[in-house]
């Protein structure tokens, strides 16, 4: 029964498809028919379908275009970058020319008697607090020969080899220097802490001192000449015992930002 019925249905099929294939005009509407209803029942499920995959490929889409503008803005994010680079060196170069400038125009006030010298290291092993310069006894530097920018004081030299120096800065607990406040007869001695901040040291509590004072060598300590700048008081305070003002002094220069200096000739 199972045989006959699978016979009928290949000669059908095989009739079908000769009658399709040769276009009667009766198979051809059936067959046209059928695809036709296939096509409605089947459309409103494919348009279902479709509709997430759409939004798979739009999802995937919105992706990618976010892939590509991280990658734009990691790239302007690389280039300002570089930008930033650039300026920074820039600004450094104008920085070192006016240093430079400011240098040569001291020099040039007072011809003859500066050496200029690049500051190169810093001596952390000895008591001292020290400045490693270029310049030694071949360029004429000496003992105890003065510092300075056109800031003001930095310190005195203390150990010269043929080429190199260095530079006692005038933080060192064993620097001093008799110093004047400008326009004032008040006197005293500014020592090194160890410190960034310095110690006016022997002013008496009556003495005209104010906060703001500008500090200069007196040129009674045998090392520094008349007239430098050195620093400006921070802090007096004349309620501690004895008859002296504790007072505060800053320095006018970084001693951690020097980076040119001139050493005083002696005359």
């Amino acid at each position: 029964m199972k045989n006959s019925i699978a016979i009928i249905l290949a000669i059908f099929v095989l009739v079908v498809s000769f009658l399709s294939f040769t276009n009667t005009p009766v198979v051809v509407k059936t067959f046209t028919a059928i695809r036709g209803g296939l096509s409605i029942a089947i459309g409103p499920a494919l348009k279902v379908i479709g509709k997430p995959i759409d939004g798979i490929r739009g999802g995937f889409n919105t992706y990618i275009n976010l892939i590509n503008t991280k990658k734009e803005n990691d790239g302007l994010k690389a280039q300002l970058d570089k930008l930033r680079m650039e300026n920074e060196k820039l600004q450094e170069l104008e920085r070192e020319n006016k240093r430079f400038a400011t240098l040569l125009g001291f020099m040039e006030k007072r011809p003859n008697t500066l050496i200029a010298a690049k500051v190169i290291g810093e001596d952390l092993k000895n008591w001292f607090r020290c400045i490693i310069i270029d310049k030694g006894k071949s360029q004429g530097v000496r003992a105890k020969m003065p510092v300075i920018t056109p800031k003001g004081i930095v310190g005195q030299a203390v150990e010269i080899d043929q080429w190199h120096s260095k530079v006692m800065i005038i933080n060192d607990t064993n620097s001093s220097i008799d110093v004047n406040i400008e326009g004032k007869s008040t006197r005293g001695l500014l020592e090194g802490t160890g410190q960034n901040i310095l110690k006016l040291k022997y002013v008496i509590k009556n003495d005209a001192i104010e906060i703001g004072d500008k500090l200069f060598t007196s040129g009674k300590d045998g090392i520094f000449p008349k007239g430098i700048p050195v620093g400006i008081v921070m802090t007096v305070d004349r309620s501690k015992a004895g008859i002296f003002a504790d007072i505060d002094v800053m320095p006018f220069n970084n001693f951690k930002e020097l980076d040119e200096v001139l050493i005083i000739k002696k005359q």
